[in-house]
Order: C-alpha cells, then sequence, then structure tokens
C-alpha cells in the first residue's frame, strides 16, 4: 500500500490476500468486511482518494465485493465513490462487478 500525498494505492493481491475470503470476519478470513475496514475506511475517513487494484488476487466472492465496495458505499454515502477507484486492467470483468455493487448502494440511497 502506497500513500503518495493525497492518495492512497492498495493492490488487494498484495497488501491484503491473495486468495480474499467471504463477507464477514465471522465467516472467513480475509473477509470484505476486514477488507474494507482495515484499507478503504481509514484513509476515506483522513479525505484521501483510495485506488484499489484487483488485478493480483486469485479471485474474488460477489459476497467480499458487495461487503467491500457496497459496503463503504451505504457507511459513507454516495458521494464517496468520487474517491474511491477501482482498477482491474488485466481482469475488467472484476472491476465491472465491483462497480456494479457501487452503483447499487447508490440506488439504495435514492
Amino acid at each position: 500500500m502506497t500513500d503518495a500525498y493525497n492518495e492512497v494505492h492498495i493492490d488487494v493481491g498484495r497488501d491484503f490476500a491473495p486468495t480474499p475470503g467471504g463477507r464477514y470476519r465471522r465467516q472467513s478470513k480475509w473477509s470484505g468486511e476486514e477488507f474494507r475496514e482495515t484499507f478503504l475506511e481509514p484513509p476515506l475517513r483522513e479525505g484521501k482518494t483510495v485506488v484499489v487494484d484487483l488485478d493480483s488476487a486469485v479471485g474474488f466472492s460477489t459476497s467480499f465485493l458487495e461487503e467491500a465496495f457496497g459496503g463503504v458505499i451505504r457507511k459513507f454515502g454516495p458521494d464517496i465513490k468520487g474517491r474511491m477507484l477501482i482498477v482491474a486492467n488485466a481482469r475488467p470483468r472484476r472491476k465491472r462487478q465491483a462497480m456494479e455493487y457501487v452503483d447499487r448502494a447508490i440506488a439504495g440511497y435514492e
């Protein structure tokens, strides 16, 4: 995880876990809840922009993606989307899935 001024870069496979788990901490190790609370929320609370790279992890469960990315929208509100950039250049489907959960959580606010 690198922090350049007001931007934090997180490589999920390198900085968190090569094989992320399920939704909640109580269900599995390396959960979406743990990732959100430990890696996403602190820099977002500090007003930083977070760039999350999904390419290096082996794979993701849909529950991990929903809890991490949909959960952060539910916690901080729809405007936080502007400070969260999800990238997956080698595996664009991962980005589409994560953004789907972001957009669904935003739709829940409207």
